[in-house]
């Protein structure tokens, strides 16, 4: 109902020339009830020139119309009309606009979620435009029929304004959250075959995304909004996880929503079938963190064929193992990442590493042997040494003032009270394996010092780390096994388009299944970002740089981010001429011509040629 109010009064103020029509609420009093009546009305001027209206059909009672549906139809006939002039904003949808058609999204979810009956909007076009709201105004999931209004979505998108309410939003959620996987790996499987991305190796990982608020019913059939682990080291939070599985072009091809709950490694014969879809005729390479491995789902990447780089979780027990090596055996890797290169020789990170194997147990008697590589990097060392003391010497300082407040002739706390802030300062900044506290029986007396056994046997372990694969020595050296690791960077940077620039959290949704349904419809719009990127880089190499790129008109490497960037507030003029309506785009910059020419784009206008000049 505020859908149709909304029209019919943007109707009935619109300006208009000769021969217009628009729509006028006419209210009639009979006795103590008012009616509202529903007339079509014509614009005109008579012979004196001044403008004049007449009825040229009456449509009815409004609140007939309404509870008949005929209010919706109307309404939703008039967003088809010619469009209105005025001042638009396109943003960055004519990057956006050719990549969600060449992927096929309206059509992968309408064969997925199919409407019952007629209907004005699809499923799909309901969801193209969320994707297309999420990468133009990543904000909160509110007003989207003013965003259609100010980005002419009818004409990018073929999508009304109107239509988009509130109550049509939740219905397409509704619809996809019922489909998540079907819509997710053909949309992947399209990626693939439209541009040619190689999915040959894919990083996988898992993320977090946090809710507000309290969620004590919810779908049986959906991804449960719970509390768990948080990704982002912020406490245990109402969330639902999401992992992505990322090209090594920064592309994601795969996502997956689960319960915030659920533990991360519980991933396997399903999920090693849908990314090896993706990756053939290829064989594999999965790439991971310690979080998927468990001793099944590494037994079922061998039994699968799947290849695979992941780090060993600690509680395998690799780092005895390792120390029994002698110091000779851990050799050079020759490995440094695009942001080292920029730093002096002497300040680059470092990595030795050596050659391990791992033997456990499957099933029954079957047993699995699996390369390890232990690595010790220079920076992951350095910055656990400069941690620990740290943290030493803010416990040290907290037992200072414990032992202070022993002699000032204050009344003394009890022992019992005394020992427990003993034990706090130990514990805030876990070094109580490290520090050898001695309290008194009458706790006059704190003596303290440090365990410098126990502290050598840290150093030890400062920087370890050791990588898991089914890849032999041939198929990658030491160094290869490293990197490729390393590189797992791209898919944390996908967490961070998911959760940054496109603002997915904190979700305020009532529905866990819509919650999950609106991460996914995040999780395509990344897709659509990763995909403008790798499109941009591949059309200038070998260049690797744009001209006037930054906001500063320095020259940079196209990013996503700062390729959608350039593009804000870019729109066009709709005017009207003795043509009829005509669009003006605004001038385009240096940066903007050569990001159209890389993608081959040839206007900033929507693609509708009649209303060209």
């Amino acid at each position: 109902m505020l859908r149709a109010r909304r029209l019919l009064v943007q109707c009935r103020f619109r300006s208009y020339d000769v021969g217009e029509m628009f729509v006028r609420l006419q209210k009639v009093r009979q006795g103590d009830r008012t009616y509202e009546y529903v007339h079509l009305v014509e614009g005109f001027r008579d012979a004196t020139g001044k403008v004049r209206h007449r009825v040229v059909a009456k449509l009815g009672r409004r609140d007939r119309l309404k509870a008949s549906g005929a209010l919706d139809n109307l309404a939703a006939a008039f967003t088809r009309l010619d469009p209105l002039p005025g001042r638009f904003l396109s943003g960055a949808l004519p990057l956006l606009v050719p990549v969600l058609q060449r992927l096929e999204v309206i059509g992968i979810v309408d064969r997925a979620c199919p409407m019952r009956g007629r209907a004005h909007l699809t499923h799909g076009e309901v969801i193209s435009a969320l994707v297309a709201n999420r990468l133009t105004s990543p904000r909160p999931l509110y007003d989207v029929q003013g965003w259609a209004e100010t980005y002419a979505a009818a004409a990018w998108l073929g999508t009304p304004a109107a239509l988009l309410n509130d109550d049509r939003l939740g219905r397409a959620l509704d619809a996809l959250a019922d489909h998540l996987e079907e819509v997710t790996g053909a949309l992947g499987l399209a990626a693939v075959a439209s541009y040619g991305v190689d999915a040959a190796r894919l990083h996988w990982d898992f993320t977090s995304v946090a809710f507000t608020g309290d969620y004590p019913l919810q779908a049986p059939n959906g991804p449960q909004i719970s509390y768990g682990h948080s990704s982002d080291h912020q406490g245990h939070r109402p969330q639902l996880k999401v992992a992505q599985a990322v090209s090594a072009a920064g592309v994601p091809l795969y996502h997956r929503v689960v319960s915030g709950g659920r533990h991360e490694g519980a991933e396997t014969h399903e999920l090693l079938d849908r990314l090896r879809n993706l990756a053939a005729p290829q064989r594999l390479l999965l790439v991971a963190d310690a979080a998927l491995v468990t001793i099944n789902n590494l037994a079922a990447c061998v039994h699968a064929g799947v290849h695979f780089v992941a780090r060993l979780p600690r509680s395998f027990g690799y780092e005895d193992d390792a120390l029994q090596l002698e110091p000779q055996q851990f050799q050079a890797l020759r490995y440094c990442s695009e942001r080292a290169h920029r730093l002096a020789p002497r300040r680059r990170p470092r990595f030795w590493g050596a050659e391990g194997m791992l033997e456990v147990a499957v099933s029954g008697r079957d047993r699995l042997r699996l390369r390890v590589v232990y690595v010790i990097g220079s920076e992951e060392r350095d910055a656990a040494r400069k941690s620990r003391t740290k943290l030493l010497a803010q416990a040290e300082q907290e037992l200072e003032t414990i032992a202070r407040g022993l002699h000032t002739g204050r009344r003394r706390q009890a022992p019992a009270q005394l020992a427990r802030r003993v034990a706090r300062a130990v514990s805030r900044g876990r070094v109580g394996d490290y520090l050898r506290t001695e309290l008194n029986a009458d706790a006059s007396e704190l003596h303290w010092s440090r365990d410098e056994v126990a502290l050598a046997a840290a150093e030890r372990r400062d920087g370890l780390y050791a990588l898991v694969t089914n890849l032999s020595t041939r198929q990658a050296s030491a160094a290869r096994v490293l990197r490729l690791f390393k590189e797992q960077v791209i898919v944390e940077r996908a967490h961070h388009f998911l959760k940054g620039p496109l603002v997915v959290r904190p979700v305020f949704l009532h529905s866990n299944r819509r919650a999950a349904a609106l991460i996914s419809v995040c999780a395509i719009a990344v897709m659509v970002y990763g995909l403008v990127e790798a499109e941009v880089r591949r059309a200038i190499a070998p260049r690797r740089t744009i001209p006037g790129l930054l906001p500063e008109g320095r020259a940079a490497r196209p990013t996503a981010p700062n390729i959608f960037a350039i593009f804000a507030g870019h729109g066009f003029q709709r005017v009207r001429s003795r043509d009829g309506l005509i669009e003006l785009p605004d001038p385009l910059s240096p940066a903007q011509k050569h990001v159209f020419a890389a993608l081959g784009i040839a206007s900033s206008l929507p693609p509708q040629g009649s209303l060209r000049p």
